[in-house]
């Protein structure tokens, strides 16, 4: 059996535990996933997915699917302080930042830990974020993730899709976790214990 080892420069991103944000299921915004999204939102109510029966969509689902840390620090401690004059001055002059409409370029990153971490993080977990550029909170929240730190981040995803959902329902927002609703909706369907999504004990 040949085992895979991650280059160095990723070694903290492993030891954070987010490079299993690489096996997750990629769907691509085409008609069909679109109208699939639109119908399965509207079967989402008070934390669960009603098909023939309700689903909980709950932290141990959402860690069954994602293989993502369950503890560890909270990231919304950084992601939502909201505009913070000194970090964006560190951050830019740390990573040569260079500045968008809504926030920073991440093709301006040269650290290639947190030019990578930085777009898995922006893809599939964060919000309000751009697939090619992030609100400086983000690129120190990715620095501390190429460190090595971990995050509770099934806790965090659990809460923004609730946000999220809601916001899409009421408001007519961009629903960001169509990939993570996807997903619950195959782990319903019930998939075999040896699938991509097996159950984590």
């Amino acid at each position: 059996m040949i085992t895979l080892e991650p280059q160095k420069w990723l070694h903290g991103v492993e030891k954070a535990r987010l490079l299993h944000l690489l096996w997750i299921p990629h769907f691509h915004h085409t008609p069909i996933t679109i109208f699939v999204i639109k119908q399965l939102l509207f079967l989402v109510h008070d934390g669960y997915l009603w098909l023939e029966e309700p689903i909980p969509i709950t932290t141990k689902l959402i860690h069954r699917i994602s293989h993502l840390p369950c503890k560890g620090k909270d990231p919304a401690t950084i992601t939502r302080k909201g505009s913070n004059l000194a970090l964006a001055k560190a951050m830019k002059a740390k990573y040569k930042l260079e500045k968008k409409k809504r926030g920073y370029a991440i093709s301006s990153i040269k650290d290639k830990g947190v030019h990578i971490e930085t777009q898995l993080l922006a893809g599939k977990v964060m919000r309000k974020c751009r697939a090619d550029e992030v609100p400086v909170p983000v690129v120190a929240l990715d620095e501390q993730c190429t460190e090595g730190v971990q995050f509770n981040w099934v806790k965090f995803l659990y809460e923004e899709f609730l946000l999220n959902y809601r916001e899409a329902q009421e408001q007519g927002k961009t629903f960001h976790y169509a990939w993570l609703l996807l997903s619950i909706l195959l782990v319903a369907r019930e998939m075999p214990e040896d699938s991509q999504f097996p159950n984590i004990d």
